[in-house]
């Protein structure tokens, strides 16, 4: 078989990568349309936003589908903050969806590659790296935020540990493991196109 033919990605993991690269794309915008709405919200300091039980929480008025609760007791509307408290509050919400869009966006990018029939590629070995780093900022940021809220007086709760959290962290673990695979298939496949 020619060495070409070997070398090739199969047209399937091409498909494949275009359409995990529109379906990535769509959820970073979704994501990213929520995430704006949520921190804008802080900014204007609404009272439909505010912390609950030592994190963020966001009230949605649903009585138009009949799924309205009465707003939890504990719920504290962040106009109830001082301005200085609420920006922090902004300011730490955002860092805390950072995470997420960075893998979103690293995701997107990544299968767009394989769409385009890159696989070992310095590229993609480095975007790999950084859905890693950030599964486990995604765990470690929340520890940062409740301290912070903590120390501001805004929350009764200096450290909230979450199972998610946990599998985030091992997941990015996990992943920078898979991005040294990845990185010595780069190495394979320099080599093999040395030869060819």
């Amino acid at each position: 078989m020619p060495a070409e033919s070997i070398a090739s990605p199969s047209p399937r993991l091409i498909r494949d990568g275009k359409r995990f690269s529109w379906l990535a794309g769509v959820c970073w915008l979704i994501t990213l349309a929520i995430a704006l709405l949520e921190v804008g919200a802080l900014a204007l300091r609404s009272g439909h936003a505010g912390l609950l039980h030592g994190g963020f929480a966001f009230n949605v008025d649903l009585s138009w589908l009949d799924m309205a609760d009465a707003p939890d007791p504990a719920f504290v509307p962040i106009d109830h903050f001082t301005i200085g408290q609420s920006l922090l509050c902004t300011a730490l919400l955002a860092l805390r969806l950072l995470p997420g869009q960075i893998i979103l966006w690293s995701l997107m990018r990544l299968f767009g590659t394989y769409g385009r029939g890159e696989v070992f590629t310095a590229r993609n070995t480095y975007r790999i790296r950084v859905v890693a780093w950030s599964l486990m900022a995604y765990a470690t940021v929340p520890l940062i935020t409740h301290a912070s809220l903590f120390a501001a007086g805004m929350s009764e709760v200096a450290v909230k540990l979450e199972v998610r959290q946990l599998d985030a962290f091992v997941t990015g673990l996990v992943v920078l493991a898979l991005a040294r695979v990845v990185s010595f298939g780069c190495a394979i496949d320099e080599d093999r196109q040395g030869f060819v």
